[in-house]
Order: structure tokens, then sequence, then C-alpha cells
């Protein structure tokens, strides 16, 4: 049972977390040329502003895993799909990996092996 409930949970983890990056780039029907506009304008603003996240203060002091970040909370637990966890996740972690090197993201894999109950974790987040 408790290798069905480990599967299950990141299952449940890896959908909470798909960006919503990856959403397609074609104008959706019935939407406006002005308001379709308007949305690829805040897309690129919000993406400017993760990647000067990174730049300014990710690059120099990476985030801490989230099971170190929050170790009271289990990986099934609701806060990683709604609230702090959730923001943690998507606003830094995430953000860390998508824009960090190579040789960045092994030296932090190394500082910080992943947790048993989050063994996939990084694979799921590297780019």
């Amino acid at each position: 049972m408790r290798n069905f409930i480990n599967i299950y949970t990141v299952l449940v983890f890896i959908l909470m977390l798909i960006p919503i990056s990856s959403m397609g780039s074609e104008k959706p029907a019935n939407t406006t040329d002005e308001k379709w506009g308007k949305y690829l304008e805040h897309r690129a603003a919000w993406n400017k502003m993760l990647k000067e996240r990174y730049e300014n203060k990710l690059k120099h002091t990476p985030p801490k895993p989230p099971w170190i970040k929050f170790p009271n909370y289990h990986l099934s637990d609701i806060f990683w799909r709604m609230g702090d966890g959730e923001s943690y996740i998507s606003d830094y972690f995430s953000i860390y990996f998508q824009y960090a090197s190579k040789a960045e993201i092994n030296a932090y894999k190394v500082k910080y092996p992943e947790n048993l109950d989050w063994r996939g974790t990084y694979k799921r987040f590297e780019h």
C-alpha cells in the first residue's frame, strides 16, 4: 500500500506543477486581437520578472529544496497545491532550475541530496 501512495502522491505533485507557460501560443477562438496582445505582453513581462529574480537573487542564493524549507509538510499535503508551498515551488524552486546552468544544478544536487519521499523531483525540474 505504501508504494501505491508514493506513486499517487508523485503523480499528483507532477500534475500540479505543469507550468501555465506550457499552454499553446496560439490565440484561442473568440479572443480579440487586443485581449490576446495584452495577454502576450503580460506573459512577456512576467517571464522577464522571473528571469530577473534568478539573476538578482536565486543565482547567488539558491532556494532550499522544498523538503528542507518546509520540513513539516509531506509531499502529498495540500500545502503544495495552494498557498505558500505552491508559491515557493513555482516562484523560486522551479525558477532556479529553469535558469541555472547544468554545473549549478549538479552542485545544488550534491549539496542537497533528494529526500527519499521526494525522489525524482530534481529530474522533473531540470531543463
